[in-house]
């Protein structure tokens, strides 16, 4: 399993959170018509360590994950569960190896290309992880 879907599976387990986006969750792309709150997730960035025997086995890509809601507490209340799910996590995910998740950036907004407004919360977590 990739760790794309690996963390997938993760978040979709955790109650405090699906209570809050049900299953709208998704990678790289969000459907026209999801219902606030959800949630989209994407690599922005992933520049593999190198050694002189070649490619390190630990990864460690930048993800980014977006909140879209209808309020600014519905944005919050999603990155806090998003937060209190991922935030310094470590251990096995789906059989990922996952040495540490570490959140390097948060920022909340209102994006107002979308009518009605979509309040956005931004979490941007680098995950270390062993490739297999």
């Amino acid at each position: 399993m990739d760790i794309e879907e690996a963390l997938t599976t993760y978040l979709m387990a955790q109650a405090g959170l699906t209570a809050l986006i049900a299953r709208r969750f998704s990678f790289d792309e969000v459907p026209e018509t999801a219902q606030r709150p959800y949630v989209s997730a994407m690599q922005i960035s992933g520049v593999p360590d190198h050694g002189l025997s070649g490619q390190y086995k630990l990864e460690s890509p930048f993800y980014q994950f977006t909140v879209f809601a209808d309020s600014p507490p519905n944005a919050r209340a999603v990155a806090t569960q998003l937060k209190t799910a991922l935030s310094d996590y470590h251990g096995t995910l789906s059989g990922v190896v996952i040495q540490k998740i570490e959140l390097q950036n948060e920022l909340y907004a209102t994006y107002t290309g979308e009518a009605p407004k979509a309040y956005t919360a931004y979490l941007e977590y680098q995950i270390f992880f062993e490739k297999e």
